[in-house]
């Protein structure tokens, strides 16, 4: 005797729909979608422009603002050291190795009370300020002078005379 089911066979789940990628279509290719006339304008010229438009803006704004941040004053070299003053808060250092000597020149950006970035580089400077100048430290130099006092945390502060 041969068992017949009461009812068709059904399947447990549901079958699973097709995978569909925003602005393409179906992954497949194929399907039920319509098709396009010569008439219509392309999917991605409606899609996409104003996407390009606001990715552009975007980026002249942030060009816009870095320009305003830019640091407003720098001193190179001994004589733009000798005649300036400054005192702020060292927000970073950096080396700058020139051929064909491989003289290292110290740079340091500082920031100071009025949040006006400046750029100090110690080119041709034959003291180790590199080694005493730290990110978060703070940086002082009177006019006319060649000594520069640099506030520690954790250590007493330093007066470094600057040798050319």
């Amino acid at each position: 005797m041969e068992q017949t089911p009461s009812s068709p066979y059904r399947p447990v789940s549901r079958p699973r729909p097709r995978l569909k990628i925003p602005l393409i279509g179906n992954m497949l290719g194929g399907g039920n979608s319509p098709k396009r006339s010569k008439d219509e304008p392309h999917p991605f010229t409606k899609n996409i422009t104003p996407i390009l438009v606001a990715i552009a803006i975007i980026a002249f704004g942030i060009d816009y603002f870095m320009k305003s941040n830019a640091p407003k004053t720098s001193f190179r070299g001994e004589n733009e050291l000798k005649e300036a003053s400054f005192s702020g808060k060292i927000l970073r250092k950096w080396y700058n190795v020139i051929p064909p000597k491989n003289n290292v020149e110290y740079v340091v950006e500082i920031i100071n009370d009025k949040k006006e970035k400046r750029i100090i580089s110690f080119l041709n400077e034959k003291s180790n300020i590199g080694d005493f100048v730290l990110p978060y430290n703070t940086i002082y130099k009177k006019e006319n002078s060649l000594d520069i006092t640099i506030k520690r945390y954790f250590k007493a502060d330093t007066v470094l005379t600057l040798k050319y």
